[in-house]
């Protein structure tokens, strides 16, 4: 009977344990977190990719997707200057179960680390890019800065 009694408490507390369990939540958290870095990733490829031998200036954009981003040129071609360093040109898939929106299709940065929202990087980011990463009940925010390009998971 003590037996039966021990192993019922353990089966509540083991369901009770499971439920409250927030593995969704700290994988919005690294997938978050892993967003802001591709971001500051790009930032960073435009800043330093200088001209080649035809004088073109290699700048970065990274695409959004509702379950999916990718790493592009300015103008959303594969190119192998402007690839992820795990990924290279493949798109980099959320975990199943989340999902990105974003009112910008795409963030771009010109040689000083600029944000954009046009191919042409003749519109610079007017406010705050915000890019919401959703897991059920959950989300977290990153935000690119405008004029900085400063990122910050929220």
């Amino acid at each position: 009977m003590e037996l039966v009694v021990v192993l019922a408490v353990l089966a509540i507390i083991a369901v009770s344990a499971i439920a409250n369990w927030p593995g969704a939540v700290i994988n919005l958290d690294a997938q978050a977190r892993q967003l802001a870095g591709d971001i500051r990733y790009v930032q960073s490829l435009s800043m330093t990719h200088g001209p080649d031998a035809g004088a073109t200036i290699y700048r970065c954009r990274i695409n959004f997707q509702v379950d999916r981003y990718n790493i592009r040129d300015r103008t959303g071609a594969v190119n192998p200057n402007c690839v992820h360093p795990n990924r290279g040109a493949g798109d980099i898939l959320l975990d199943t179960g989340m999902t990105l929106a974003s009112a910008n299709a795409f963030i771009g940065f010109d040689g000083k680390g600029v944000p954009y929202t046009d191919a042409a990087l003749g519109t610079p980011l007017a406010a705050d890019a915000v890019i919401i990463l959703s897991a059920g009940a959950d989300s977290r925010q990153v935000v690119v800065s405008p004029e900085t390009g400063r990122v910050q998971v929220q």
